[in-house]
């Protein structure tokens, strides 16, 4: 988990003017010391680059509009957001209608068509760009410089929709620099909303607000002025997104992210670490190891303790729980097919030994699954993804079906079916594929429209349970083509 939990879109579901080249060049160079004379005419530069981009997710249930904050970071138009507006946990086919808004002071904001470019969990970012719009934009030039205490800050950020989402002005000072899977700078006062531009005094863009604990993310949310009344307090600095601002995706090609194949990582404790004689060197024990992934291929085991990558201690963080979670966000960062050297202790006394893996590609992620929505019960099915495999012990190799969403008040809600119950059979027989799945359902509700129909699931703990769902008593349609439907 990240230190300070964000809050999900799915949990919730719940630019620019055209302007001079000369304004454009300004918003990108620093300017001399900023002072009370000199921020009306900065605010007025950098507002350009900030702009609201807005969504409608349509799923099998649910149509909502969704809005955040983004900011302009190429002269194409092209458009950073924070991921959590876009999370991998909601599949690209639902994601549909995209607009940059880009406001205006004197006049209704402006919408440009917009195209999703893709998401970057290695920065915790997505990426959206004009779809036909030929314009020079006006961008947001990020660059790294020191993070001092006591450094005086500006941020410029966008207010909710209700307030036609004018840009508006913070200062704040820097009061401590965090160490974490994310590093964090702490403010004193406060800063712009979620998805504001951090600056320091000579007017240089040095980071970037993130979403955080008790801060709404969303332009559109129920909880549009907390930002306002509780400004968010913590940004990340420009190093922890630069690679994504130097790689970012490429439309229709998910990014490739390479990993370890190890799972439940945990940060070895003050008292354990005495015990073994790691004093005062920050370490990680691996839990689980996933079989003929390539930590597996490696020879690396759970309980193998890891005390070096490449020669180098571990990058340690507040925390010991940050350990494991700053070594992730590390190997994320590197290529597929990179090798990299652990030096691993197995038990206390025993020598370390180094052991050498070679990193491959991070199984696709659940926005990539084909879905089947079963409208008339009520309930999305989907082929399952590593996740589920993993959390039901399913074999990487094998294809499976697991429960995606549930209607409230459906048929099947009321059968007890429950999101994530791994589908093991339809009416006797065994479900292993999506498009199986799907044909067997059709046609045993067209031919049995007011029959039951009988489950085995196994739920999140392995036990299976049978599910008699019974059809609703006013209609026996079949399933309706779920957005998405292989």
């Amino acid at each position: 988990m990240k230190r300070f939990a964000m809050i999900g879109l799915l949990a919730a579901i719940g630019l620019m003017c055209t302007s001079a080249q000369a304004r454009a060049d300004a918003t990108t160079q620093p300017t001399q010391s900023l002072d009370a004379a000199g921020l009306p005419a900065f605010y007025d530069r950098v507002r350009s680059a900030m702009v609201a981009v807005q969504y409608q997710f349509e799923g099998e249930v649910d149509r909502l509009e969704v809005v955040g904050s983004g900011v302009v970071v190429r002269d194409d138009g092209l458009v950073m957001v924070p991921l959590v507006m876009v999370a991998d946990g909601i599949p690209d086919s639902q994601m549909k209608d995209f607009k940059i808004l880009i406001p205006n002071d004197t006049d209704d904001w402006e919408e440009v068509d917009a195209t999703f470019v893709g998401r970057d969990s290695r920065s915790d970012v997505g990426f959206v760009r004009p779809t036909d719009d030929k314009r020079k934009w006006t961008a947001i030039n990020f660059v790294q410089r020191p993070d001092d205490i006591g450094q005086k800050l500006y941020s410029v950020g966008l207010l909710p929709k209700a307030a036609g989402y004018k840009a508006y002005l913070t200062q704040a000072t820097v009061a401590a620099n965090l160490r974490g899977e994310e590093p964090q700078v702490l403010v004193s006062g406060g800063l712009a909303s979620v998805g504001s531009v951090v600056f320091n005094d000579s007017g240089e863009a040095i980071g970037w607000v993130q979403p955080q604990l008790g801060q709404e993310p969303f332009l559109g949310g129920n909880n549009q002025g907390a930002s306002l009344l509780t400004p968010p307090r913590f940004f990340v600095p420009t190093r922890f997104f630069q690679m994504s601002l130097d790689d970012p995706p490429q439309e229709g090609q998910p990014l490739k992210i390479p990993w370890l194949g190890v799972v439940q990582m945990t940060g070895v404790t003050k008292e354990l670490a005495e015990f073994l004689g790691l004093k005062h060197q920050p370490a990680a024990q691996i839990g689980d190891v996933i079989p003929d992934g390539p930590a597996s291929d490696a020879g690396l085991q759970a309980s193998n303790i890891i005390i070096a990558m490449n020669g180098k201690p571990l990058d340690r963080g507040d925390l010991p729980e940050e350990i494991p979670m700053i070594l992730s966000r590390e190997i994320s960062r590197m290529k597929i097919g990179d090798q990299v050297t652990f030096t691993v202790m197995t038990q206390k006394g025993q020598p370390t030994h180094d052991v050498t893996v070679t990193l491959a590609e991070r199984p696709p992620s659940i926005s990539s699954a084909r879905r089947y929505y079963a409208a008339d019960l009520g309930f999305v099915a989907r082929e399952a993804m590593f996740e589920d495999k993993y959390l039901h012990k399913v074999k990487l190799t094998d294809p499976a079906v697991v429960i995606d969403l549930v209607k409230h008040d459906g048929a099947a809600e009321t059968a007890k079916l429950a999101r994530e119950d791994l589908l093991m059979q339809l009416n006797g027989n065994a479900v292993t594929d999506l498009d199986e799945f799907q044909t067997d359902y059709k046609a045993f509700r067209q031919d049995h429209p007011h029959d039951a129909v009988v489950l085995v699931v196994q739920r999140q703990n392995g036990q299976e349970e049978t599910i008699n769902i019974e059809p609703p008593e006013n209609g026996s349609g079949l399933g309706s083509p779920g957005l998405g439907e292989p």
